[in-house]
């Protein structure tokens, strides 16, 4: 393999993986230099739907009738511990997903939903697509598209850095600017490492 088709190669790896470092890296200075990835969400608003359950519904199925009718795709699939019941024996619904927050109280006696809509804050969306994955098993066409993008470009950074190690064996390791770009680059790593801590 020539060291020009090797360039080729590790070019076009850093440019499908660009998006991805750029989330990773932003978010990764907001975690260093605190800020505030775990921003607090916004103040909620609060609005009312009507709402009926049939007797023999179970809570499962109001909490996919809830999230159906809200148009909560991202929040899918429905966990568990979404379902929950208050002090007052109200189904409380709890849902999570890249833009925030949504609490659903089901006021079966009222025939009426109280919805709290959480708006998340921009730091707690880019946390969100950081940790999202192939793992990440979502409802959602668009967060199974960027988990499969997310792990591909992961896939795409190791053959970059594979690409770049061989190219920097190629071209002349004991030249005099390899070594120096080579020292700068461990050092400035060192530094940002310790200076961070």
């Amino acid at each position: 393999m020539t060291a020009q088709l090797l360039r080729k190669i590790h070019t076009y790896l850093g440019l499908l993986t660009f998006i991805n470092l750029m989330v990773f890296g932003v978010f990764g200075l907001a975690v260093t230099w605190r800020l505030q990835p775990a921003a607090p969400f916004r103040p909620a608003e609060v609005h009312y739907l009507p709402f009926t359950t049939a007797p023999d519904a179970t809570d499962a199925a109001v909490a996919d009738r809830v999230c159906s009718l809200l148009g909560l795709s991202l929040a899918r699939p429905i966990q568990k511990e979404v379902i929950q019941r208050d002090a007052a024996h109200n189904l409380l619904l709890d849902f999570w997903h890249v833009n925030g927050r949504h609490r659903v109280t089901v006021l079966e006696a009222e025939g009426r939903l109280r919805v709290e809509r959480i708006p998340g804050a921009f730091w707690r969306y880019l946390d969100t697509l950081h940790r999202t994955t192939a793992a990440f098993r979502s409802g959602d066409r668009r967060m199974q598209l960027w988990a499969g993008y997310n792990e591909f470009a992961m896939w795409s950074l190791i053959g970059m850095l594979a690409s770049g190690v061989a190219l920097w064996l190629l071209s002349r390791p004991r030249h005099r600017m390899a070594q120096l770009s080579l020292a700068a680059g461990v050092s400035l790593f060192a530094a940002l490492y310790f200076w961070a801590r």
